[in-house]
């Protein structure tokens, strides 16, 4: 339905594929030089966050109101192909030559299958680093569910909840207090206006006022400048979308497989730039950046046709067959 949503999605996959290209071929390329505007592609997160929000309520709303669905389905999308590639790169880090940062050690490896590396600090990543952003999501999650198996008004719950949190932490980057969850409320802004207007007319001044009250810390500072931008890009390709579907065919699929070219692209540029550096080592970023973006995202793609997809159709096949065993 929401076919312009996903072609936000691939532009937020995108935007952070070439980042960690360009931060990795100045690594690997002595004298290579960032591009200023590709350095901004790092908050292709922010545009993912304020898509969250809206999805996840959009998704409650029409499809998955029990808070057990809620649940199983969310796990179910999330947990098998994150576990896969981060069991992959643990395993990976162990090959003599691959590694070039410090070795994860099992510990890391157990916090990150649990999304809860953040408990110790905002300088800890996940063994996959990428996934310091799934943990935002898992919480987002959490919330979401809880509020769906307790209150009859789970979205007022859910916002007002991550709203409190973030208010009290003054622009802190503390995972519980990160001003970033602000853009899940977007999200859910433009969700509410579609399904609980009552709910956007709360929830939009209460997002406006709790942002403005925070100090202009680096994290504040980013909502400002990437969340509220998110905010206006998502607002306007749902209006778009309801007003007139999308004809176009290749970049709404290229959306579907973002998570798949989310996850598995830094493994991919770090094998790619490992392979350029030998046979190519005079490579220009102007050429080696877009070449190696493309590649992960192509990578990413064939995962997700034939891992991502075969692991939900499997998965799918097993729900139906529990529904009828205990409805026979």
């Amino acid at each position: 339905m929401f076919q312009r949503i996903q072609i936000l999605r691939f532009i937020a996959a995108f935007a952070v594929v070439a980042y960690h290209a360009q931060i990795t071929i100045v690594s690997y390329f002595p004298g290579a030089k960032p591009y200023p505007l590709v350095e901004n592609g790092a908050y292709g997160v922010d545009l993912f966050f304020v898509i969250s929000g809206f999805i996840i309520v959009f998704i409650a709303s029409t499809k998955e109101s029990s808070a057990a669905v809620f649940a199983q389905r969310r796990a179910e999308r999330i947990v098998p192909l994150y576990w896969l590639v981060t069991f992959g790169v643990f395993l990976l880090s162990y090959v003599p030559g691959l590694a070039r940062g410090h070795l994860p050690s099992l510990t890391q490896l157990i916090k990150s299958l649990f999304f809860i590396t953040w408990i110790d600090g905002p300088e800890s990543y996940p063994v996959l680093n990428v996934g310091w952003t799934l943990e935002f999501e898992m919480f987002f999650y959490l919330l979401a569910g809880l509020s769906l198996a307790v209150t009859p008004r789970p979205w007022a719950a859910t916002g007002f909840v991550m709203l409190a949190l973030v208010g009290t932490g003054r622009g802190t980057t503390f995972f519980l207090q990160n001003p970033i969850m602000i853009e899940f409320v977007f999200g859910m802004i433009i969700a509410a206006f579609m399904y609980d207007r009552r709910l956007f007319y709360w929830l939009l001044p209460a997002a406006v006022v709790v942002l403005a009250s925070l100090p202009l810390t680096p994290a504040t500072l980013r909502v400002w400048t990437f969340g509220v931008p998110s905010f206006f890009l998502v607002a306007g390709a749902v209006w778009l979308d309801l007003r007139k579907p999308y004809a176009g065919v290749v970049l709404p699929k290229l959306g579907d497989a973002s998570y798949s070219i989310y996850l598995v692209h830094v493994l991919v540029i770090s094998l790619a730039c490992k392979i350029a550096v030998i046979i190519m080592p005079d490579l220009e970023p102007a050429v080696a950046i877009p070449v190696v973006a493309l590649v992960a995202t192509v990578a990413g793609v064939v995962v997700h046709q034939l891992v991502e997809r075969n692991l939900m159709r499997v998965l799918s096949a097993r729900r139906r067959g529990m529904v009828v065993a205990l409805n026979p």
